[in-house]
């Protein structure tokens, strides 16, 4: 699917849609409400209310943003909702700060990273993917050669590809930094 095709939003493009985005707008959702499952449900109700208004968007970036900025709203609206008070502690939340759009903006670009942090690890070959996502959950070398039945040498071998790659995939969006 091209980005310009949305002109019309068809079944298959928003399907397309869809699988695209979900996975980041839960991260992001998840970033406000700490609740993954939660998160899940104001994705979808997000999805679910944008289809049924039909409205066609002038491009890619146009219904990507209007979801990201839908899904923070329904976001506040559930942290401010009488349910989520009743039920959760809220004492740690600065609604004040997370309504802002400078907050906006920082959760965004911190979804993006691992967006695209996510799409570069899955260019990996599947030993160095395997055993850098081992790494990135905190398992040791040790542990990552026992669970792996490796050697501890080929995991440290596997994860300088891995970086390297990484490096090499990911420059521009170090150097932007």
């Amino acid at each position: 699917m091209s980005k310009d095709e949305l002109h019309f939003i068809s079944k298959e493009s928003y399907k397309t849609l869809f699988n695209d985005l979900y996975p980041s707008l839960c991260l992001f959702a998840n970033r406000y409400l700490k609740d993954l499952d939660t998160s899940k449900d104001v994705v979808q109700d997000v999805f679910i209310k944008t289809w049924e208004r039909k409205v066609s968007y002038p491009n890619y970036n146009a219904i990507k943003g209007f979801l990201y900025t839908s899904v923070k709203n329904k976001s506040l609206d559930f942290l401010r909702s009488k349910h989520h008070k009743g039920t959760i502690r809220t004492l740690d939340t600065d609604f004040d700060k997370i309504q802002t759009n400078e907050h906006f903006l920082s959760e965004l670009a911190i979804v993006d990273i691992y967006a695209n942090l996510d799409s570069a690890i899955k260019t990996l070959p599947n030993k160095c993917e395997q055993i850098l996502r081992f790494s990135l959950n905190e398992y040791t070398n040790n542990e990552i050669a026992e669970e792996l039945s490796i050697t501890i040498n080929t995991v440290k071998s596997q994860k300088r590809i891995a970086y390297k790659k990484l490096r090499h995939s990911l420059g521009s969006l170090l150097n932007s930094f």
